[in-house]
């Protein structure tokens, strides 16, 4: 485990995903991440100041126990994003299955941890770039997939949502200057929420992270509400590296399960910010 030296933030990267490579030679070329000469499963470990980068010959959802290596303040995952829609996409999201399948890495009913505060000002630092970009979308995904069980907040940087994008090198040129500006100037916010609600790319929490001071942990789609009971409820409280106080509710987004939520919300003693 490395442990000495200023606390990190370990950057994961994939030699088995484009998207991840394109990053990777971004962060290279843009930020002077150079090797340290020490290896990692047979593979370089990069640095820059006090952020690592290292590169895995699996697929990122089904990542080793980095813990085994390292002790960093979160890791920060590189990867590309696959969607049917053909949309081409910038994406951030935490991890975690609310259900009990886990066909994309993680365990089931398991939440990934988070640190709200690197989620919204990586989000703020994107979006203030989409004009670098404007044929890209950019945006919030529900909380989804493994990893699930580092012991160190976990955040999904993404380009999609097909090859000609994971290979855009405008693209990953954005998303490596954004991500570098939010690791090189953390800032905490006043408020941190739980997410309820909408769809897997939800509308009304990305305009809550652009236009208030709230910061966003966990986010369960309209999908996931089925699933959430008072023990996930409670790993979303659990797995956040700030206490969230409250609890952001996308009203029309809620199905059947609004009450059920203002239930749980009341039992922690969260308060609810109706959206």
């Amino acid at each position: 485990m490395i442990t000495q030296g200023s606390p990190t933030i370990v950057l994961v990267s994939s030699s088995r995903d484009i998207a991840s490579m394109n990053m990777v030679q971004r962060l290279v070329e843009r930020h002077g991440f150079s090797s340290t000469k020490i290896t990692l499963m047979g593979r370089q470990v990069l640095q820059k100041d006090s952020f690592l980068l290292v590169n895995l010959d699996t697929e990122l959802v089904h990542a080793p126990n980095l813990d085994q290596y390292f002790n960093p303040l979160a890791y920060v995952f590189l990867s590309r994003h696959r969607a049917e829609s053909g949309i081409s996409s910038l994406t951030v999201h935490t991890t975690g299955n609310f259900s009990k399948e886990a066909e994309l890495g993680g365990r089931a009913r398991e939440l990934g941890r988070v640190n709200p505060d690197l989620l919204k000002n990586y989000f703020v630092a994107l979006k203030k770039r989409q004009g670098e970009l404007d044929d890209y979308v950019v945006t919030l995904e529900a909380t989804h997939h493994g990893p699930t069980s580092l012991m160190k907040p976990v955040m999904f940087v993404e380009i999609g949502p097909a090859e000609p994008n994971w290979k855009d090198a405008r693209a990953g040129a954005v998303v490596v200057d954004a991500l570098m500006e939010a690791l090189s100037s953390p800032k905490a916010w006043e408020r941190v929420a739980l997410a309820f609600g909408g769809t897997h790319y939800p509308d009304k929490f990305n305009r809550l992270l652009l236009e208030s001071d709230v910061a966003i942990a966990s986010v369960a789609a309209k999908y996931s509400l089925e699933d959430v009971d008072s023990e996930m409820f409670g790993q979303m409280i659990q797995k956040s590296s700030r206490f969230p106080k409250y609890v952001a509710i996308d009203w029309k987004g809620m199905g059947r399960h609004k009450e059920k939520i203002l239930a749980l919300a009341k039992q922690f003693a969260l308060e609810v910010m109706k959206l």
